[in-house]
């Protein structure tokens, strides 16, 4: 086994036989310039690794491989979907992972490979930081499911110019979680691709990354369908609602309309008016007011108008 230089030596957090894995967590610090002049990483590797936000890719610098994985994280508060970086340097004796700050990813895997032999090799150690990352993109849809299926309770029930907003975000979410997986989909297919003898012989793995992506792919796809279902809906609802009310109001304003002209026509400076000058004048004309609203009202139910 040979020795790790003294300049690497902090950043080594696992090692078995002549494979060693190394982890940045500060990506602006001297750890990756030190890693790169130490196992001949391509300069271009370490600025994408210091720029957040970078798309999942794979680039081959022919000795390593540069893989750029996209972390997704939900908000149900916010109803909305965050997406971190994580990326991987690979060669055929070293696997260097590097995160802006502490891992959840390296810190699950970890035991893993101290505790499994097969874990000391580089496809089986990807897989293992791909398996992990990937694998929390179903349990983040099935919280956009449970949220979806909440709002689509209230969609029903009851409409509000402000569920309108909280559609909009979750589709939004939806958007951006395709867009990783779909540049995460070209990532594993890229591996399937690959020659390097050891990465060919565990291809199989890597097959198993592309298909949880793909399922994954299928369920953002789903579950955008049905939110923009649920959007014409909500709409839908919000103008049957203006609808119920412009009616009621419309009746009412009818009902009204006797009222109006009885009352009018009374207050006209004429004595040749019925009851005019009659001591149950106002009665009589209330009661004219009040039998051609309720014939009014007889007459619209009748017609089912309401």
């Amino acid at each position: 086994m040979s020795v790790v230089p003294p300049a690497i030596a902090p950043y080594l957090i696992a090692e078995r036989g002549d494979f060693r894995w190394f982890h940045v967590e500060d990506v602006n610090g001297p750890a990756l310039p030190a890693l790169a002049a130490e196992l001949h990483l391509h300069e271009l590797a370490v600025e994408d690794c210091r720029q957040t936000g970078t798309r999942a890719k794979l680039e081959d610098y022919g000795d390593h491989l540069f893989i750029v994985v996209n972390t997704i994280h939900f908000e149900l508060e916010e109803k909305s979907c965050w997406f971190g970086e994580f990326d991987i340097f690979v060669g055929k004796d070293f696997v260097v992972t590097s995160h802006d700050g502490p891992s959840r990813t390296v810190a699950l895997v970890k035991p893993r490979f101290e505790a499994l032999a097969k874990l000391a090799h580089p496809a089986r150690l990807v897989h293992a930081l791909l398996g992990v990352i990937v694998g929390r993109y179903m349990p983040v849809l099935d919280s956009i499911e449970d949220h979806m299926d909440a709002i689509e309770e209230e969609v029903f029930s009851r409409p509000s110019p402000g569920m309108l907003g909280e559609l909009i975000r979750m589709r939004r979410a939806l958007v951006e979680f395709r867009r990783v997986c779909t540049t995460m989909r070209e990532v594993a297919h890229l591996l399937l691709d690959r020659q390097e003898s050891w990465l060919r012989s565990h291809q199989a793995y890597f097959r198993d990354i592309y298909d949880q992506v793909l399922r994954s792919l299928d369920f953002v796809d789903t579950y955008r369908d049905i939110l923009t279902g649920l959007m014409d809906i909500h709409q839908t609802a919000i103008a049957n609602r203006t609808n119920d009310i412009m009616k009621v109001l419309t009746i009412f304003a009818t009902l009204a309309t006797p009222f109006i002209v009885i009352s009018g026509f009374y207050g006209m400076n004429f004595d040749i008016l019925p009851f005019a000058h009659h001591p149950l004048g106002a009665v009589f004309a209330t009661a004219i007011m009040l039998a051609i609203g309720l014939g009014m009202l007889c007459y619209f139910r009748s017609r089912k108008w309401i």
